[in-house]
């Protein structure tokens, strides 16, 4: 971490490439930083004054070692700057320049050149292809964009993988009364990376939250960590990309990176600890809001709404209901008080609508409201009426008083609104022009306590097991299912036969009816091709099940596998995969083909808690049926559970393994039984 201080807190920097030309990079560059407190040098052989700083021909003229060194020049040139830079000291350098690895192989080659040279002299790189950083509070604005310089200083991070939107977000939060500790856009990121940033920013006092922007992940099981790492002490919250398939390509042009598995991204930092929201916009809101209040873990705060019209009160509790958000009827002696100083045409059992109140009813009814002990935070919301409510008479009474969070929302013209948002500011009460904002901030607040609370459930990492013996070959279906046998998961009574003799001593041997299936390690799926025969009673049908199955053509070596049939129950899907990126992951959804017709399905890194897997069940949408739906029975969810559990486990003993396909399992009133299952190495 300390290596970063010379590329993040640097006491000089020189710009190479800086240019006398307003239209170049080296010119706005160098611009950028004429704030800079210490010593800012210009190298270009070809000038002696830009923009009145004397100008070097070369890094060894300076003198004195440097701690950062910017590149602006093209990408080719590159490489013999980066051996200049080491050999003259310097401790970081930063390519501001584009054409590496995101143009292709030959770019590729020339940034992992670039990266050994840094290896060589101890150098850290930031980019290539970035537009910059800064640390605001220092004056360290080195960024292509010159007005980089309005930003103010402030709590809240913002680190991201687009250079224009590390810009546009820490400028956006900025118009929201905040400001902004540090913010980097990565670049390619060929050697400081998102993970290593969020550990730096981990320990940094003058970070109350971090707001992370990501398109592609190349190293998901490292991002995971340090996110789980850094959500201990301080909330991050996260957006990113790639919910349309077809963004890849331009992902992949745009920062070298391929999108990957959505999904798979948003589940790997909810489970990390990170707050997931849908658009840049609500990531600045919920910025705004953690950083200024974080609530302790609590798996289902209390949320009440106190407004002055009923409106924006039904979009409110709409929006955070949509969300599972509690929002507790208020208790009778709550309800009982509010009716002595509401007028009885309102609402006021949560939300609690004043309908247009005065200052005393609105101050009195926010006193009630805080006091009532199922209720974790408040919010307020009363459009601009200078003549009806105050609000900032009403939250100064009470801001000493209540031990709560309390957030305002409003709306009006903002040359009216700005003096009052100013002083609930001094206050320390967030404050949200409109009731959508006033939701989504409330909402983050309410998820990051979730979120925290499940990791107090759980040991800071699951149990890992050792590695066990490699898989030697691709498992058909019996030996798929024998693995799993191992791992304390059921499978059906059965034997796998290689004549009609052996499946009659089967038949012979286990409960009725049964099931022939063909087994050939050359047929994943045996239902296409006829090769899974049910409810076989007679040996007659026994032996017509037998006769079909010659007749299906295999590539290979066929048997029959002879199996009992289970009792009807519940069937989902279960299953692994050894994600490039984010390494072994476990899947839950629906059974059949309905999971992936219905997209009902739920993603979870391995290893996995037993928590976790709960969690996993919870998040189904067909999650209802496992709990009596319409007079139905129970289902084992504690057995499905402990299997997914498993899966994960053998997932990470076996690396070998790149797909697990367990489907359908038949979960039954208690426990369960994998009917089939698929292990592709």
């Amino acid at each position: 971490m300390q290596s970063l201080d010379k590329l993040f807190k640097p006491r000089s920097i020189a710009v190479v490439g800086a240019s006398s030309n307003e239209n170049k990079v080296g010119s706005q560059m160098l611009y950028s930083l004429r704030k800079f407190p210490g010593p800012l040098f210009p190298v270009n052989p070809k000038a002696q004054v830009l923009q009145g700083l004397k100008v070097y021909p070369n890094l060894a003229s300076i003198g004195d070692p440097v701690d950062l060194v910017i590149f602006c020049i093209p990408a080719k040139a590159c490489l013999g700057a980066a051996e200049e830079a080491g050999k003259a000291g310097a401790g970081a350098i930063m390519i501001a320049s584009g054409g590496f690895a995101e143009t292709g192989q030959e770019g590729r080659q020339l940034q992992d050149s670039i990266l050994e040279v840094c290896k060589q002299y101890g150098m850290r790189l930031l980019g290539p292809n970035t537009a910059g950083f800064g640390n605001i509070r220092l004056g360290v604005t080195a960024n292509i964009a010159s007005w980089i310089t309005r930003l103010t200083p402030g709590q809240i991070a913002v680190v991201s993988q687009s250079g224009s939107m590390n810009l546009i977000l820490a400028s956006n939060i900025c118009d929201q009364r905040m400001g902004i500790s540090l913010g980097v856009g990565v670049g390619n990121a060929a050697d400081v990376a998102i993970p290593e940033i969020l550990d730096y920013l981990t320990d940094d006092d003058d970070t109350k939250a971090i707001a992370l922007y990501l398109e592609g992940v190349s190293d998901g099981r490292r991002l995971y960590e340090a996110v789980y790492r850094a959500t201990r002490k301080k909330p991050i919250i996260t957006f990113t990309v790639g919910r349309a398939a077809d963004v890849g390509d331009f992902a992949a042009s745009h920062t070298g990176n391929l999108i990957g598995s959505f999904t798979l991204k948003t589940t790997a930092l909810k489970q990390a600890g990170a707050v997931c929201v849908a658009t840049s916009n609500e990531l600045i809101v919920a910025a705004k809001m953690l950083s200024l209040v974080r609530l302790p873990p609590d798996p289902d705060p209390g949320v009440a709404l106190l407004a002055g019209q009923a409106g924006p009160a039904l979009i409110f509790t709409d929006y955070l209901r949509c969300k599972n958000v509690s929002m507790p009827r208020l208790q009778p002696e709550t309800i009982e008080r509010l009716s002595e100083v509401i007028p009885p045409i309102t609402y006021i059992q949560n939300p609690v609508d004043t309908a247009r109140p005065d200052q005393e009813m609105f101050s009195k009814a926010l006193s009630i409201v805080a006091e009532d002990p199922g209720i974790d935070v408040v919010a307020t919301f009363a459009i601009y009426e200078p003549a009806a409510v105050d609000p900032v008479v009403a939250h100064r009474y009470l801001k000493y008083k209540v031990a709560k969070p309390m957030i305002f929302g409003t709306a009006g013209f903002m040359d009216y609104l700005s003096p009052i948002l100013q002083d609930l500011d001094a206050l320390d009460v967030p404050a949200f022009v409109s009731p959508d904002r006033l939701a989504q901030a409330v909402w983050s607040l309410v998820e990051d306590a979730k979120v925290s609370h499940r990791k107090t459930r759980q040991p800071e990492h699951p149990l890992i097991p050792p590695p066990a013996v490699p898989l030697c070959a691709l498992p058909d279906e019996s030996q798929a299912k024998a693995l799993l046998k191992t791992m304390g998961i059921a499978i059906p009574q059965g034997m796998v036969c290689d004549s009609h003799e052996s499946a009659q001593a089967a038949f012979d041997s286990i409960n009725k009816p049964c099931v022939v299936k063909v087994l050939s390690t050359g047929i994943a799926h045996k239902t296409e091709v006829g090769g899974v025969i049910l409810d076989i009673k007679t040996q007659e049908e026994l032996n017509t099940a037998l006769q079909r199955i010659d007749s299906i053509d295999t590539p290979g070596p066929k048997a029959y596998l002879v199996e009992e049939m289970i009792a009807p129950g519940l069937e989902i899907i279960m299953g692994g995969k050894n994600d490039d990126s984010f390494g072994p992951t476990v899947l839950l959804g629906l059974g059949g083909t309905a999971a992936e017709a219905m997209g009902d399905v739920t993603m979870r890194l391995a290893p996995l808690t037993r928590e976790d897997a709960l969690e996993m069940l919870s998040e189904l949408k067909a999650a209802a049926l496992f709990d009596a739906w319409r007079g139905g029975p129970h289902y084992d969810k504690d057995a499905v559970a402990d299997a997914l559990v498993k899966v994960g486990e053998l997932m990470i003993q076996h690396p070998e393994i790149r797909e697990m396909d367990i489907n359908p399992v038949r979960v039954l009133s208690r426990g369960l039984v994998v009917l089939d299952a698929l292990i592709v190495c």
